[in-house]
């Protein structure tokens, strides 16, 4: 597996990283406090594209001054002492906030997967990564070049075929994003097209659910056939192919209920309000004033997570969004 046999080391004390992360998580549960392994920062709403329904310049209308270097860290310390092990940085696009990234290096007991558009990448960029094997590239794509330049933009799939052949020099670890809907499912989640993306030297693919969050767009969510078949499909790859394949968020019926708020994760905006998840952009709590344990404390969180099993899966990829005039009252 290309990228792998120089980083056996690193993975193998990321596991146990996870393990000792783990720990704390169960110890601050006998404490009565429920720490999620999994945390999702959206660091900029910045962005050089404008990809059609995009969530985040949908939802996050804020013009207030993003978090900065300093509060950044003072949250990542805090969320090594909570045990929360995985942090996703999103966007916008991440690569934007380069001063973000280098705090995030200082942080290898943590798991960074970026999720870019990869535009900004550069061989200096695939170099920097290269020095911090826990910050994971993850490259968004709809499909194919038709489906992803129509999303995206004219040439940005070329620029991935170019990019994939940089991080393969770095000899890196880095995956890919494709925002799963209901016109590119058979063709994404089949075997040709997954070997296809590992033979560009991807080693992780993650299947984003499309959340209709743009007007009109309702057609694009997965069917219920094909929500159901989702999770199995995702398996047959793992078993069939050498990488690894991940579906989110999932099939929250099989968790009884959402796993947001901090059940199973929770968002943080670029501005440091704390979130249930990326689709429900309403907070009771900002970062700037407080640490992250009082946000898991929250009033607002405590009652998406008391009620999850009301939240099962709805229309789209978020049992939140579906059930939003449920929260919102």
């Amino acid at each position: 597996m290309r990228g792998l046999p120089g980083r056996l080391p690193f993975f193998a004390q990321a596991l146990l990283n996870q393990k000792s992360a783990g720990k704390k998580r169960r110890a601050w549960s006998k404490r009565g406090l429920e720490v999620p392994p999994l945390l999702i920062m959206s660091i900029t709403k910045r962005c050089m594209l404008n990809c059609a329904g995009c969530y985040s310049k949908l939802l996050h209308e804020g013009q207030e001054e993003e978090l900065n270097p300093e509060q950044f860290a003072r949250i990542l310390t805090e969320a090594e002492e909570l045990g929360i092990s995985i942090v996703m940085l999103a966007g916008g696009e991440p690569l934007l906030r380069p001063e973000i990234l280098e705090v995030a290096a200082r942080h290898p007991k943590i798991i960074f997967p970026i999720f870019s558009n990869g535009l900004a990448i550069s061989a200096e960029i695939a170099e920097f990564f290269a020095g911090a094997p826990q910050l994971i590239p993850v490259i968004s794509l709809e499909g194919n070049e038709s489906e992803t330049d129509a999303r995206r933009g004219e040439g940005v799939y070329a620029n991935f075929t170019d990019i994939s052949k940089l991080l393969n020099r770095a000899k890196l670890f880095w995956g890919v994003s494709i925002t799963l809907t209901a016109r590119n499912y058979d063709t994404v989640l089949s075997e040709d097209y997954a070997q296809k993306t590992l033979e560009k030297g991807a080693r992780l693919c993650f299947y984003v659910e499309y959340v209709p969050v743009a007007e009109g767009s309702e057609s694009l969510v997965l069917s219920d056939p094909q929500k159901a078949g989702l999770c199995s499909r995702v398996e047959e790859l793992t078993q069939a192919l050498p990488g690894l394949f991940i579906a989110f968020p999932g099939d929250e019926d099989q968790y009884d209920g959402c796993l947001a708020a901090g059940r199973g994760f929770m968002h943080i905006n670029p501005w440091g309000k704390v979130e249930p998840c990326p689709f429900a952009p309403y907070s009771d709590t900002d970062l700037r004033y407080t640490g992250l344990k009082e946000a898991l404390e929250s009033s607002f969180l405590q009652k998406v997570r008391e009620n999850h099993h009301l939240l099962k899966e709805g229309k789209g990829g978020c049992a939140l969004w579906a059930n939003r005039e449920w929260f919102l009252g």
